[in-house]
């Protein structure tokens, strides 16, 4: 599918150094699978024991 965004040109390109990928749809694709991983882990850590269950994702930017 073809989008149009308004993207930080900067901040994209030094997520695509960070992560090492070759075109700018590779990183925000690498950077969606990454996220919908982070709602997997966080669902399973629900129905973990309440010891584990306060861990916040050090990805995620939450109001404290």
């Amino acid at each position: 599918m073809r989008k149009t965004l308004n993207i930080d040109a900067a901040k994209l390109k030094r997520v695509q150094r960070y992560v090492g990928l070759e075109t700018e749809t590779a990183v925000i694709d690498r950077l969606l699978d990454d996220c919908e991983f982070e709602r997997e882990l966080m669902q399973l850590l629900r129905t973990a024991p309440r010891s584990v269950r306060t861990l916040q994702s050090p990805l995620a930017r939450r109001a404290r």
